[in-house]
């Protein structure tokens, strides 16, 4: 008889707690239809142009692609012509707000354009660069240009090798773009001869920039910090120094100073050497001994010739011994020769070239028995070995970034140290 008052006693309470528990869901499910931003989970930003493009797909299935390439001084006119659109419709789209992104264009950019089926344009697409292509779209026989950014993500990595047998090779067999390859050979460029310096063993590092949109890799960016040995023992290193911007100064070894000198050690790439400068030489054509003031660099006709500095072209003739040759003035005392050159290059006679500009092609003109470049050096009128003579270096890092410089390079000489050329312990910066 005693057990009754417990059982409705704890009757009761279950019952008083069901319905507190029922009025606190009420209460809450109340508040949460006032304020639904303080329960519901965000949602993903929207892509308006993702949703642009949706409805295009839809309402071009009737639509005809067809994909134009821009020929040499072609124009966007000529594109349109070319699948049958008249010339007013390029005036139409010049005419349009940022016409401009779709009438300045270059050889080789490629068009993508939709006509319909009454032959009318509704979409033009244009990749301008990977990150950022132009987009016209017609709307109410309306043009409209607009821009599409893609966010590009930037990843740093390393690499480190020995050299094997050529140094773009051993640079590929390690991963390495050909684009980096070339880039770290232009750094080190006025330090190290590629072609007669660097043998089998010499190791390698670098800490380069790789870039990405949407997970996809797109190309590589800088060259952050490297290091090349040479004949065994001798250290070359690299450090990029920016400023605030992020644009770049310049490279910068150990030492703080400039990588970049007045002049390049050599004005081809990757060519052999086919005969050094000697006083006393016999002419393969002449058939005498006579002196010769240059170095000869052998090659494929057509191999780019670059100059060597900065300066202004005094010269540029045919000459019955040098066939095509440039002559460049630099600073005042120094002139270098590129001669038997098969063409020139777009510069003329009087023009202002700097560093590293094409100027001509290698060839066979002139008194020559093959492919070559004939180059030369002269300081104060006189002849010197091109491979010999010390050349002026470009200034220090700035006093303004030193102290920068100075941690940048610290940061990245860490780095650097723990790669392994032999066994690859570190692949990515950390």
């Amino acid at each position: 008889m005693k057990i009754k008052p417990v059982i409705k006693a704890k009757t009761t309470l279950q019952f008083l707690l069901l319905i507190s528990l029922i009025f606190l869901f009420v209460v809450q499910f109340a508040t949460a239809s006032q304020s639904p931003e303080r329960y519901a989970l965000p949602l993903p930003p929207v892509d308006q142009s993702s949703q642009d493009s949706h409805t295009l797909d839809k309402q071009n299935a009737n639509w005809t692609k067809h994909v134009v390439k821009i020929k040499k001084n072609g124009s966007l006119s000529e594109a349109l012509d070319s699948i049958g659109l008249s010339p007013v419709v390029s005036f139409q789209i010049a005419d349009t707000q940022h016409g401009k992104w779709l009438t300045q264009l270059r050889a080789g950019d490629t068009l993508e354009i939709w006509l319909d089926k009454a032959n009318q344009l509704q979409k033009i697409h244009y990749p301008k660069r990977t990150s950022v292509h132009y987009q016209l779209t017609r709307k109410n026989d309306q043009f409209n240009i607009q821009k599409i950014e893609y966010p590009v993500e930037t990843k740093i990595q390393t690499a480190s090798g020995t050299i094997k047998h050529s140094f773009y090779q051993s640079g590929k067999d390690e991963g390495l773009s050909a684009q980096t390859i070339m880039n770290l050979a232009d750094i080190f460029s006025w330090e190290i001869d590629f072609i007669r310096q660097l043998r089998p063993g010499d190791p390698f590092k670098v800490i380069y920039e790789k870039k990405f949109i949407n997970g996809q890799y797109v190309g590589d960016g800088d060259i952050l910090a490297a290091e090349v040995t040479t004949n065994g023992n001798q250290l070359h290193t690299a450090f990029l120094l920016r400023n605030q911007n992020g644009e770049k100064v310049g490279y910068y070894d150990q030492h703080k100073r400039n990588l970049r000198k007045a002049f390049l050690r050599n004005p081809v790439d990757y060519v052999r050497i086919t005969s050094r400068y000697k006083p006393k030489r016999y002419h393969p054509v002449l058939k005498k001994w006579r002196a010769h003031r240059g170095v000869d660099y052998g090659g494929p006709v057509g191999t780019p010739i670059r100059v060597t500095g900065d300066g202004q072209i005094i010269k540029r003739r045919w000459s019955r011994s040098y066939g095509r040759v440039i002559y460049v003035k630099h600073a005042g005392r120094y002139v270098t020769v590129y001669a038997h050159m098969s063409k020139f290059g777009k510069y003329r006679q009087g023009d202002w070239v700097r560093q590293g500009q094409v100027i001509g092609y290698i060839g066979q003109s002139g008194l020559a028995t093959g492919p070559h470049l004939h180059y030369e050096f002269r300081k104060k009128g006189h002849h010197v070995d091109p491979l010999r003579v010390k050349f002026p270096d470009a200034g220090p890092v700035p006093k303004k970034y030193r102290r920068q410089f100075v941690q940048y390079a610290e940061l990245m000489s860490a780095q650097l140290d723990r790669l392994n050329p032999h066994t690859q312990l570190v692949s990515n910066f950390e």
